[in-house]
């Protein structure tokens, strides 16, 4: 699956439907009761700093979304039935957000997230014929709008729904098809969900078709996961291990998140974001690079992040790496289908010190993410609560920040639900562009190889530093499948900044 920004995205043109709840759903939304369940601490931030961002007239994209094809002509009625069912089976797709005090600082922790859940009973959606749009922009500026305007986790719902129909209104063709798209507030969702709604759609969709009953297990409870979220961040304090974990990598990087090793051209203020897309390794390449890692006490991944910290080293000559990485927290096996947001960030924190080889490094590496992973149920946000409710109410109430840090994400697709018909039905991952100084690094391994997607400042000297970063994670991963090693080059500033300047030729 591609990943794309909303601003990069090409769909082909058509008719759209899309799918909005009755007045019914929205006068039950309105009025539907505080439920005594919290947000979790991920969730609590995002939704402060989309408060913060409506109250001050910012823009902002806080939305994840997906598109794919199906083929064939669509079934309305079908797929009125899938989209209900869908929403009915994620509790969280029933939830809306307020703060208690409306007019306060929703920075300000002392004043409550609360969460509203529409009945279930009273959930329906309709279909509406939209106009033909002729071009892709035309498409693309319409879908970017409702995403834009219409799924707020701060009010309900927070999802859209609808449909590009490529075929003329004549009689059928072999050719037919049509794009479903879709995206929620990132409240409700990650990219992992993304791809669970991409198989189970699919699944009830054709079922509905076929007048069957969809074989799919039960999602589980987002609300409920909620629960045990913020149950296990009441028992953390300073003796935690966790905490004692977290602020010992964060002692060790200077008390601060990593950032992007090379110059992005947006240090005085942020500047509209970008994302590019590379290539890294074939398949065939990917298998002889995993077994290079295995045969070294590495996984695939921590592989990945060996490769990453001698890049950076290269680049700049840093010589510890360090990275704030996304890692599935659906360790219940009730979650696995569960749409919501079930990521934390985790450290991953190693120094070179005198390796010289990929080989030297890589089981260090892994050794790094899987002390990382010990740390998977706890956030730094999470740490940070904790040691600030220890200093006292005074503290507690100051307002922190809510800018997010770059992060580096690993996903192995090959391992989800239906991946391998990603590329027959053009699915794409779709996430909103905004301005920002940051760049944050997508690493996505498919079946038919890895490729790597960033997003940062669209300026001349980032598209620079993100090529010249990928050329050499590509040239290095690309050298241990086939020599079974690398050997690191010592920093040299004139070669790295030669390599950077030439690095969007």
């Amino acid at each position: 699956m591609d990943l794309n920004l909303i601003t990069h995205w090409k769909p082909e043109p058509g008719r759209v439907v899309e799918w909005k709840v009755t007045d019914a759903s929205a006068r039950a939304a309105a009025g539907a009761p505080v439920d005594p369940a919290l947000p979790t601490t991920m969730q609590e931030r995002h939704l402060r700093r989309a408060r913060l961002a409506a109250n001050n007239g910012e823009t902002q994209s806080p939305w994840i979304g997906i598109a794919f094809d199906f083929p064939g002509r669509l079934d309305t009625a079908a797929m009125t039935r899938t989209l209900e069912r869908y929403v009915l089976r994620h509790d969280t797709l029933h939830s809306w957000f307020s703060f208690e005090n409306a007019d306060a600082d929703p920075t300000d922790t002392t004043n409550a997230v609360r969460r509203h859940v529409v009945p279930a009973d009273s959930i329906a959606l309709t279909a509406h014929e939209g106009e033909t749009l002729t071009t892709p922009e035309q498409v693309r500026d319409h879908i970017a709008a409702r995403f834009a305007n219409d799924t707020s986790a701060l009010a309900w719902p927070a999802f859209v729904f609808g449909v590009v129909e490529h075929y003329d209104t004549g009689a059928p063709g072999s050719e037919d098809s049509f794009t479903l798209f879709h995206a929620v507030d990132h409240a409700h969702t990650d990219m992992q969900s993304m791809i669970l709604t991409f198989a189970e759609t699919r699944i009830l969709y054709q079922a509905e078709v076929d007048g069957a009953e969809p074989e799919l297990p039960d999602p589980g409870s987002y609300v409920e996961y909620s629960r045990r979220e913020r149950e296990k961040a009441a028992t953390l304090t300073l003796a935690s291990p966790e905490v004692h974990g977290w602020i010992g990598h964060l002692t060790r990087n200077g008390g601060t998140f990593p950032s992007f090793p090379l110059d992005l051209g947006a240090s005085d203020e942020p500047k509209p974001a970008i994302g590019s897309r590379f290539d890294l390794a074939d398949a065939d390449e990917c298998e002889r690079f995993g077994a290079v890692c295995k045969a070294h006490g590495s996984n695939f991944i921590g592989g990945v992040f060996a490769a990453l910290a001698i890049t950076e080293h290269e680049l700049v000559g840093r010589d510890r790496y360090m990275a704030l990485s996304p890692l599935t927290t659906r360790n219940d096996p009730q979650f696995y289908w569960s749409q919501g947001w079930f990521i934390n960030l985790i450290p991953v924190g190693f120094a070179l010190e005198d390796a010289t080889t990929f080989t030297g490094l890589a089981q260090r590496a892994q050794d790094a993410y899987r002390s990382g992973k010990a740390l998977g149920e706890v956030s730094v946000q999470q740490v940070i609560d904790t040691v600030l409710a220890q200093a006292g109410p005074e503290a507690t109430s100051q307002h922190t920040t809510l800018a997010p840090p770059p992060i580096v994400s690993y996903i192995d697709g090959r391992r989800l639900p239906q991946t391998e018909n990603f590329t027959s039905t053009r699915a794409t991952g779709i996430v909103g562009g905004k301005a920002t100084q940051i760049a944050s690094i997508w690493i996505n391994r498919v079946f038919e190889g890895t490729w790597m997607a960033v997003s940062h400042p669209d300026t001349e000297e980032a598209h620079r530093s993100v090529t010249a970063y990928a050329e050499r994670l590509s040239t290095i991963m690309k050298t241990v499948a086939r020599d079974g090693d690398y050997t690191v080059t010592p920093f040299a500033p004139a070669a790295a900044e030669s390599a950077t300047a030439t690095g969007a030729e």
